[in-house]
């Protein structure tokens, strides 16, 4: 797979930045404007700010750094696949606790559960990656599958994986419009600090899926062309 004509590597350091901007950008909502993060509190919204910041964390940045790992990272196609697993297995967990999180929130808080579209969506979402993971580390992995299963699943591995991780941002940008909706419904100003600082973590979010997108499809390093299609 040639790919795109643009160079992996270099796109992956704006995949990088984007994600460290994304990250702090999160932080930063939820702590200096929501009052911080708590497991167990009498103020269950701290207990709720969990799930943005481990979703966003979780699913989309270290998500997005598993599926540019192939065409980014200049090591030996093993090392490679070792690390695309591990990202992937700490986005699957931060997201699971992400999840369980909201549901801690809502239940402690006397709020109906599966209401919304984005939280059909994320269930989804998230056993489609538990899924995706499961096969990829059996046929991929250990004890892995035969050279003609794993030549044939690759493709529809690597195509469901980027429809996946492209459902995983769009689900994103719907979660904190859902939360900026209810926050705006209950007072903050819709013009203040708080609601921009909302919608531009959406938005870097967004970048940060475009570009980790490019990267997947752009042209490995020479020696790296005969290894792993991105993935």
């Amino acid at each position: 797979m040639g790919g795109l004509q643009f160079n992996a590597l270099h796109l992956s350091y704006v995949v990088h930045v984007l994600g460290v901007i994304g990250a702090v950008m999160v932080l930063v909502w939820n702590i200096s404007f929501r009052g911080g993060l708590a497991w167990e509190s009498s103020n269950k919204n701290l207990i709720f700010n969990v799930h943005p910041v481990l979703m966003l964390i979780g699913l989309v940045i270290m998500g997005g750094e598993a599926i540019i790992s192939y065409k980014a990272l200049p090591f030996k196609k093993a090392e490679k696949k070792l690390i695309h697993l591990i990202l992937h297995a700490i986005a699957l967990v931060l997201g699971i606790i992400g999840i369980y999180m909201a549901f801690k929130n809502h239940n402690e808080s006397g709020i109906a559960n599966l209401y919304s579209l984005h939280s059909w969506l994320g269930i989804g979402l998230i056993v489609l990656y538990g899924i995706q993971w499961i096969y990829g580390f059996l046929v991929f992995f250990y004890p892995g599958g035969t050279g003609e299963l794993r030549k044939e699943s690759l493709p529809w591995h690597v195509l469901f994986g980027i429809f996946l991780y492209i459902l995983v941002v769009a689900n994103s940008a719907l979660g904190f419009l859902e939360k900026l909706t209810f926050l705006e419904s209950s007072g903050i100003e819709k013009y203040g600090s708080e609601a921009f600082l909302v919608n531009f973590t959406a938005i870097v979010a967004i970048l940060y899926g475009t570009f980790v997108l490019l990267t997947a499809l752009s042209r490995a390093p020479e020696e790296d062309n005969h290894h792993y299609s991105a993935i």
